[in-house]
């Protein structure tokens, strides 16, 4: 197994590990994501007077995902630098951030997610962004491992509603030398420091592994929204 085809397969690997540990108790998991709802009263109108919803829905929703992965994942890491939820296994240092994006902006995530300077170490030297992170870490060389989970909601008589959940594996910097180029776009700020967008519908699939598994996982649809062509997933056809 060549260099490059490692990296996919540890990418691989722990992207099967978080899609297993997510869909044991997809139930549980939106009770999780619905128990602000309790406390609704006290929080619905600072939200509504928020600058940046997703930010602060995001924020709440990785709370309950710290919660669902902690003691089933790895051993959190306290580095400054990362990823919100940040966990090193035996093979890699894994960071996992929560995304979120509203369903009536469909242009705004389908087939790409922004991703940070701290969450990536996808380095090209055709675009001017940063990247913070490692390919492999020092410490026994273990690899730099990078997911989104991505929420897509709706609000709706000033509920927020879940309308899917999705992984979505980042490719290590080590891949440039195949992918290249083809999956960096610009972020609504250009590329400078804001990192870039992942444009996973140019090369949906892990392409150097025999099966070439998908990099994007459903987790959650609801069934309202399937018979509206609205699945992620469907972006592999572009390949």
């Amino acid at each position: 197994m060549s260099e490059l085809e490692t990296v996919e397969f540890w990418e691989n690997h722990y992207l099967d590990h978080i899609e297993f540990t997510l869909k044991q108790d997809i139930l549980k998991m939106l009770d999780g994501l619905k128990s602000k709802d309790k406390i609704k009263e006290d929080w619905t109108n600072i939200f509504k007077q928020s600058a940046d919803k997703n930010s602060d829905f995001s924020r709440g929703a990785e709370r309950i995902y710290y919660w669902w992965l902690f003691n089933k994942f790895g051993i959190p890491n306290s580095s400054p630098i990362g990823a919100d939820m940040f966990f090193e296994t035996q093979n890699a240092f894994v960071h996992i951030d929560v995304k979120t994006a509203k369903l009536d902006n469909m242009s705004d995530f389908k087939g790409k997610i922004p991703v940070g300077c701290n969450q990536t170490s996808y380095k090209s030297d055709l675009h001017n962004y940063e990247v913070n992170l490692p390919t492999h870490y020092s410490h026994q060389n273990k690899i730099c491992l990078t997911y989104f989970i991505n929420i897509i909601y709706k609000i709706e008589n000033d509920n927020i509603e879940i309308g899917g959940i999705y992984v979505i594996c980042v490719p290590n910097g080590k891949l440039f030398q195949h992918y290249g180029a083809k999956i960096i776009g610009s972020g609504k700020s250009g590329y400078i420091r804001k990192g870039f967008r992942y444009i996973y519908s140019n090369s949906p699939h892990f392409e150097l592994l025999a099966a070439k598994p998908l990099r994007i996982r459903r987790i959650f649809l609801a069934d309202d929204l399937i018979s509206k062509e609205f699945d992620l997933i469907k972006v592999k056809i572009n390949n």
